[in-house]
């Protein structure tokens, strides 16, 4: 009885209608999470979703927060229509598809002439050359089987798998996902040019995530290269990796789409700022300005202010545009007393040589960790084996010896004109012995 009971539960689980019904709900969901910014503070939604002016009238920052549409691809609700989707894929592959495929290399003997009939295509030989079509089966890689007067062969059952491997992969492909959503993490980091750090900033994690703190790495260098028109063209970061006892472990030279993977790590090259401006005053005393950030219209430029106490009698305000061009000098009345460079001197109203010496720079890197990708990958090979696999025709041929000829016949599940002209090969071939 319990058997009959879990035989109906998978019948029902792998019904075709079921993951159809799951699949459409899992598009649907992506769709959400797609329209719907993940993994953003309260503030932001609040600002975007507002309570006063809900979107299509219903959807504010509290639907979203209480559906767990802003962690979408974490809730629970969302797993669990993967499992349902991953099982019902499972058993479909165990209740339907592995027997099918057993059931195609049983021997299935035709031997009614009218059967033969509503073949894809058929015909009549003459006596005394079974022997010779299937000698010329075993030619075209048939694998034929004999009893007594009928014969059944039959090609290309590897053909058969490919939905099969279409199953496997894409439930590997969950279970492989599924790790990295709740094992994986990502982190951003804001590092000065000079400096080591641990993996902290944590924007996103899984409820298993262990971020190590056994490595750690040092910014050795930043830079930027510019264009001829003097725009940002690509940034750079001189990268080492040490172990716990101090010893690099690797070092690359990283920028925007070229990352640093390490063991089950990824870092990768996604921002630059500038936040402070070495200057010498009088070659013998160093001092650093901070600089701060403005974005205006797309544009980048930074700004700090020079007061020296005792020294300058005005206090001076320092503005940059990149990396490669310019410092400017402006005085309290916002007039532009000196155009410098690094390396240059400005000469104050007292006499004073100050020196530009460096900018202090910082990378922006995103690392990234997800112990299932090698699972996701697995999955993508299995699915490009499948494809090619689901190319190879399976193609059946029937004979059955009568009282005055042979009838022969047979089917193919694609193909069916390539089918039709190896067919009438191996009849000519067999006809003219």
């Amino acid at each position: 009885m319990l058997i009959i009971r879990k035989t109906k539960f998978l019948k029902k689980l792998a019904n075709l209608q079921l993951a159809i019904g799951l699949l459409i709900t899992i598009g649907f969901m992506v769709a959400i999470g797609t329209f719907i910014e993940q993994d953003q503070n309260l503030e932001f939604y609040k600002e975007n979703y507002p309570e006063a002016n809900p979107l299509f009238g219903f959807l504010t920052w509290k639907v979203i927060t209480f559906l767990s549409l802003d962690t979408l691809y974490n809730a629970w609700w969302f797993v669990v229509v993967l499992f349902l989707f991953g099982s019902s894929l499972l058993a479909c592959t165990f209740s339907t598809q592995l027997p099918a495929l057993k059931t195609f290399k049983i021997w299935k003997f035709i031997t009614q002439s009218s059967q033969y009939e509503k073949l894809k295509i058929s015909d009549s030989i003459r006596l005394g050359i079974f022997n010779t079509v299937a000698f010329n089966c075993n030619a075209n890689r048939y694998h034929f089987f004999r009893q007594q007067r009928k014969g059944y062969a039959y090609s290309g059952l590897l053909g058969r798998a490919a939905p099969i491997v279409v199953h496997f992969s894409i439930t590997i492909l969950l279970i492989g996902s599924t790790i990295g959503l709740f094992g994986g993490y990502t982190a951003q980091e804001i590092v000065p040019r000079g400096e080591i750090f641990h993996i902290q900033n944590l924007t996103k994690f899984g409820n298993v995530s262990y971020i190590p703190q056994t490595l750690s790495c040092r910014i050795n260098n930043f830079w930027i290269t510019y264009t001829n028109e003097l725009k940002t063209d690509q940034f750079y970061s001189d990268l080492s990796l040490f172990d716990q006892q101090g010893n690099e472990v690797k070092r690359k030279i990283i920028f925007v789409n070229e990352p640093l993977a390490f063991e089950n790590f990824v870092l990768y090259q996604t921002d630059w700022d500038v936040v402070g401006l070495k200057l010498n005053l009088n070659g013998n005393k160093t001092f650093q300005i901070p600089l701060k950030k403005i974005d205006k219209g797309g544009k980048n430029f930074w700004f700090g202010s020079l007061n020296l106490d005792n020294v300058l009698k005005t206090n001076l305000t320092i503005v940059v545009n990149d990396l490669n061009g310019k410092i400017y000098f402006y005085d309290a009345k916002g007039i532009l007393i000196e155009e410098s460079y690094i390396g240059g001197f400005i000469r104050t109203n007292n006499n004073l040589n100050i020196q530009t010496s460096d900018f202090i720079t910082s990378t922006g890197l995103q690392i990234k960790s997800d112990p299932g990708i090698s699972v996701v990958y697995f999955s993508f090979l299995l699915l490009l084996i499948s494809i090619y696999v689901s190319f190879l025709t399976y193609s059946q041929i029937w004979l059955v010896e009568l009282p005055e000829k042979i009838k022969v016949g047979g089917n193919s599940n694609r193909s069916v004109l390539f089918f039709q002209e190896d067919f009438r090969k191996i009849v000519r071939r067999s006809l003219k012995t």
